[in-house]
C-alpha cells in the first residue's frame, strides 16, 4: 500500500492511494498519530469502501445488489428481502426519480429500457435513507419486487457518493476531524483544515465527460447519450444528493 508520511511538530500528515470501486482513491489525512496508527485507519477505509462495493457494484455478480435483482427476475412481483443499507438507496434513488421528474433513473442501463421502466420497480419497507445510520447486513430493512424482466439496477451515479458519506462517519468516529478523500476526482469529500478550497464538511461531485470519446449518461427521458466534452460540479453538504444534483444538472443543460 504506497502512502507517504510527514511528521512535524504539531500533527502529522498522511498521503496514500489505492484502487476500490473500480476508481482511484486518494486519501490525506492529518492528525496526531503515529504512522502505524494512520496505516490501521487507511485499512478501516478501504474495508468501509470493499463493504459499500460488496453491497452495491452491479458489476459483481456476488454483491447484494446483483443478487437481489437476480433472485426478483426469478420471481417477478415476489418480495426479496434487502438489507437496510441497500433497502435505504434504492429508496433515495427512487424518491429521486420522483423529485426529478424521472431524468434520475437507475434503470437507464436495462436491455429493455423505456421511459416509465422505473414504475416495474417496487420497494417495500418504512425505513426511509436519511434514518440509516450504519450497516447492519442481518437486519432486513425492506423489500425488492420486480414486476418485469430484463431490469438492471445500476447505482453507479451514486455509489461514490454513499462510500464517502460511509467514510465520513468512519472518520468521524476514529477522532479524524482534517481529511481530504477525493474518489476519481470526480467524488472529493472535505473535512476540516485540508489543502482544498472544498467548504469542510462539504463534496464536491463532478459530472460529464471528461474527453470527446466519454459516453456513459444517458438521458431517461429521451434514450439518448450525453456526448461531447461537458461537465458539471455541484457542492453539497451530503455525498449522495451531489451525485443526483450533478447528473440532473448534466442533463437538464445538455437537452
Amino acid at each position: 500500500m504506497p502512502h507517504l508520511f510527514y511528521s512535524s511538530t504539531s500533527r502529522h500528515r498522511y498521503y496514500a492511494w489505492f484502487e476500490a470501486l473500480h476508481t482511484r482513491v486518494d486519501l490525506l489525512l492529518l492528525a496526531t498519530l503515529d504512522e502505524e496508527g494512520f496505516e490501521r485507519i487507511e485499512e478501516k477505509v478501504r474495508l468501509c469502501l470493499e463493504q459499500v462495493a460488496a453491497m452495491g457494484n452491479r458489476f459483481d455478480p456476488k454483491s447484494e445488489l446483483s443478487r437481489a435483482v437476480q433472485a426478483a427476475t426469478q420471481m417477478l412481483g415476489q418480495p426479496i428481502p434487502l438489507s437496510l443499507e441497500l433497502f435505504g438507496l434504492l429508496e433515495r434513488c427512487q424518491r429521486a426519480h420522483r423529485e426529478t421528474g424521472g431524468l434520475f433513473d437507475i434503470t437507464v442501463n436495462s436491455p429493455c429500457f423505456e421511459p416509465g421502466l422505473m414504475d416495474a420497480v417496487e420497494l417495500m419497507g418504512t425505513i426511509p435513507y436519511d434514518k440509516i445510520a450504519r450497516r447492519n447486513e442481518e437486519a432486513v430493512g425492506g423489500w425488492l419486487c420486480l414486476h418485469r424482466e430484463g431490469i438492471i439496477l445500476d447505482l453507479s451515479g451514486v455509489l461514490k457518493g454513499f462510500a464517502l458519506e460511509r467514510v465520513r462517519t468512519l472518520l468521524l468516529e476514529l477522532g479524524l476531524c482534517d481529511a481530504l478523500v477525493n474518489l476519481g476526482n470526480s467524488s472529493i469529500l472535505s473535512l476540516g483544515r485540508n489543502p482544498s478550497d472544498i467548504p469542510s464538511g462539504y463534496v464536491l461531485t463532478t459530472s460529464g465527460n471528461a474527453t470527446i470519446d466519454r459516453r456513459h449518461i444517458r438521458n431517461p427521458l429521451t434514450a439518448e447519450w450525453v456526448e461531447g466534452v461537458c461537465q458539471v460540479s455541484v457542492t453539497t453538504s451530503d455525498a449522495v444528493e451531489g451525485e443526483i444534483q450533478s447528473t440532473v444538472t448534466l442533463l437538464r443543460a445538455s437537452s
